[in-house]
């Protein structure tokens, strides 16, 4: 996963994962917010992207799961 507790704990504070981000605290507060605590799937490849692989982005926990196709 990518969550808000993850990508705290790997830059030690919201400030600077607002400065990684150029957004402002409170937006990365918002997605404590989310589902799972996830942030933002597009956020979570960049943070992959540019910290080399330091953070992990795992683009299946953000699939939607499709209880409609349950067949018989």
């Amino acid at each position: 996963a990518m969550t808000t507790d993850e990508i705290e704990k790997y830059f030690g504070s919201i400030e600077k994962v607002a400065e990684f981000f150029c957004i402002t605290s409170e937006a990365v507060y918002q997605w404590r917010n989310r589902p799972g605590r996830l942030i933002p799937k597009g956020r979570a490849a960049e943070a992959a992207y540019r910290t080399e692989g330091g953070l992990i982005f795992h683009p299946d926990l953000y699939e939607k799961p499709n209880s409609n196709e349950v067949t018989k």
